[in-house]
């Protein structure tokens, strides 16, 4: 395996702490580990075993005729095994080489998002998740969206942040413009690693610049704008509401004008390396932030309830139709905008799912996707209805 730890001994011994910590402070509280693997799963449940040999205070915990018993399972074992807290441990780690070979068993075949999505579901109060790597180790460009590793990822960064922020929306294939993928080709060339169309919230980034070391960490947004699409008052102010919520988001942003880049392109390129190196720098001076090195501890986090988002305001007067080529494109934006009203992170796809409903459809089908994907993209490309003042 290339010398990649198909079950993480540090998370074994970290799981076991765990397990003894909650049966001796919250014995009153039922628990369960759910594992990625066969073979994690199997080396927690020795590890507990020997554990219980030397802590036989806390059997009555561990009673197998209780009603709601403590388990170990694999994840394609857990359906309807609720418990008041569940620990969720990756077993998957990096090779000797520090680098974090895509082999994640289950989450990789059909059905393995699903899986996943059933498991961080499990708990009723409380899910700890315990991995030896972090979602900035897990490199954005080789995740395939719709899959088990793609939620995987998202739910790292969720639990990194205690619950508080959900992750960011995967790259895209809408295709880059004539200025857009100069500058890309252009940064690239110079030593910036980029990738292109990010999705974040109802927003979309030109390009997003890569820690150098930890592919997964973004560090830069990089917007390219055309003089004549942000020439109008309209524009200026959407860019710069747009360019205050991603900073509230997190995100550190650069802006390259055409004009600029092509009457003086020199000058352009060294303002987009200094503000990458300066993003670069920040970031790996809060050494509180910094994922865990390989050699390092296990993340250990606790994901509460989400914080409730704002409400929506009333919903558009948009009728249902039998047809998605019955509704004009105003229809449709205007529900879109009225979606997104909440101030709720959302990936095109979680949008395409809520748009279904409003519009009296059952299904997508390729037809409706088509439609509704053109308008999303159009949504946040140009101006349009919108619901409610900004």
């Amino acid at each position: 395996m290339d010398g990649q730890e198909e079950s993480s001994s540090a998370e074994v011994r970290k799981v076991t702490e765990l397990v003894l910590e909650h049966a001796e402070r919250h014995p009153q509280e039922s628990l369960g580990v759910i594992a990625m693997g066969i073979r994690h799963a199997d080396r927690v449940q020795r590890a507990m075993d020997e554990a219980l040999e030397e802590h036989p205070e806390l059997e009555s915990f561990f009673d197998q005729e209780l009603e709601e018993r403590f388990f170990v399972k694999n994840l394609e074992r857990v359906q309807g095994d609720e418990r008041d807290a569940i620990i969720l441990t990756v077993g998957y780690g990096k090779d000797r080489g520090g680098n974090l070979p895509f082999r994640f068993g289950p989450l990789l075949s059909e059905g393995g998002q699903r899986r996943l999505n059933v498991a961080v579901t499990r708990a009723r109060q409380r899910m700890t998740v315990v991995s030896s790597f972090s979602h900035f180790d897990m490199d954005l460009a080789r995740v395939r969206p719709g899959t088990g590793v793609e939620l995987l990822r998202y739910y790292l960064q969720y639990a990194s942040s205690e619950g508080r922020r959900l992750a960011d929306a995967a790259s895209t294939d809408y295709p880059l413009n004539e200025f857009e993928a100069e500058v890309y080709d252009v940064l690239q060339s110079k030593g910036i690693p980029l990738i292109s169309q990010v999705g974040a919230s109802r927003f979309r980034i030109d390009l997003v610049a890569k820690h150098p070391t930890e592919p997964g960490r973004f560090v830069l947004a990089i917007e390219c704008d055309g003089a004549s699409y942000h020439s109008s008052p309209t524009a200026r102010d959407r860019d710069r509401l747009r360019q205050q919520q991603l900073e509230n988001l997190g995100w550190r942003f650069h802006r390259i004008w055409s004009t600029d880049w092509f009457m003086r392109k020199d000058e352009e390129i060294q303002r987009a390396l200094t503000a990458y190196n300066k993003a670069v720098e920040d970031i790996e001076s809060r050494g509180s932030s910094k994922p865990p090195s390989p050699s390092g501890g296990i993340a250990d986090r606790k994901v509460g309830k989400p914080k409730a988002n704002p409400t929506r305001g009333p919903r558009p007067r948009v009728p249902s139709y039998d047809s998605i080529t019955d509704f004009t494109d105003g229809e449709i934006l205007e529900l879109i905008n009225w979606l997104n009203s909440d101030g709720k992170l959302r990936t095109d796809d979680e949008i395409i799912e809520e748009l279904l409903p409003e519009l009296g459809f059952a299904r997508r089908g390729p037809r409706i996707e088509a439609v509704l994907r053109d308008l999303l993209y159009r949504s946040k490309t140009q101006p349009g209805p919108s619901t409610k003042p900004i």
